[in-house]
């Protein structure tokens, strides 16, 4: 199991592609932390507009790195690499930490040295920057979580609990932190695929890991937006998710029961979004097929039931 020092130093990476407009204020929520981060690294991935402008105001307060445009994992990954922290956290440059989004993983980390991982809630923001809704109330399981909170708003999960979390996952990049050497031991996030990359390595994460902490209030802002990469390809991002978590099956094979099985309802969750769409878009014969796996790799009634929803269109 991954262990962590008393005081643990976070490097929070930041990937940039294109962000100047909001890369302020993502970097100023890291440098407003009650709990300072250990360093900032700035992953430009091969921006066009002035992220390097923006950037260069904040001085020795950040470290920056230019790399040709290869993907948000890429840059993730290339943080990892640089950072000199034991933990890593991450943000995206449109997104923002609340200001104990350090503190409480670092409490936590203190009163549970031994954790693997740490997730914790955070707020969907609309363009306004007004709060759309809390993502942990978004899932039976997360609202279970709530009701099982410590009174520091913390959880620890076991392996049981962590197969729950995966079809349920009310995470997101901005809460994750993971200590450095096993996000690089695991390779860190899969840089071939583009949607769903978060999942995939919470999924890995979870096969590798014994117990993890969760912070039952928000730790953080996601920008809801129209040019996000999921809304703008529409379609293709169902098609995506399923081609991503299904590339997992192999190496799932033999992890724990709960983590397995966690894994096969969340591909199977997908499938049902894909074949849902497909629906709506007329194409009948198409969403059967797209759904069919689900019911060999999960045999149960409630895949039974979901293909007979779907035929019943």
């Amino acid at each position: 199991m991954a262990q962590s020092p008393i005081n643990p130093k976070f490097s929070v990476i930041i990937a940039a592609y294109n962000g100047s407009s909001t890369l302020t204020s993502a970097i100023d929520s890291v440098l407003s932390q009650v709990y300072a981060a250990y360093e900032i690294i700035i992953i430009d991935d091969g921006s066009t507009d002035n992220t390097l402008a923006v950037v260069s105001e904040y001085g020795d307060k950040v470290r920056y790195h230019f790399q040709q445009n290869s993907g948000v994992s890429s840059a993730r990954n290339k943080g990892a690499k640089l950072a000199q922290g034991d933990w890593l956290a991450f943000l995206d440059a449109d997104d923002w930490y609340y200001p104990q989004r350090l503190q409480w993983h670092a409490e936590l980390l203190q009163r549970s040295p031994s954790l693997d991982f740490l997730i914790g809630d955070y707020d969907y923001r609309g363009p306004d920057g007004g709060i759309i809704r809390r993502s942990i109330e978004s899932n039976e399981f997360g609202m279970r979580i709530l009701g099982t909170a410590d009174e520091h708003d913390s959880v620890l999960l076991n392996i049981e609990q962590m197969g729950l979390l995966i079809p349920s996952y009310f995470g997101h990049t901005l809460t994750f932190s993971v200590p450095r050497k096993k996000f690089l031991a695991l390779n860190g996030y899969a840089e071939c695929y583009s949607i769903g990359e978060d999942l995939h390595l919470l999924i890995r994460l979870c096969a590798a890991s014994y117990k993890a902490g969760v912070i039952c209030q928000p730790m953080g802002a996601y920008y809801v937006h129209d040019s996000g990469l999921i809304r703008s390809i529409g379609i293709k991002a169902q098609f995506n998710t399923v081609e991503t978590l299904s590339s997992l099956k192999q190496e799932l094979s033999n992890a724990p029961f709960p983590i397995r099985n966690g894994f096969l309802i969340a591909l199977r969750n997908a499938r049902f979004d894909l074949a849902t769409v497909l629906l709506k878009k007329g194409q009948y014969w198409q969403a059967i097929v797209s759904f069919l796996p689900s019911v060999s790799e999960n045999f149960s009634w409630t895949s039974i039931r979901a293909l007979l929803s779907i035929i019943k269109g």
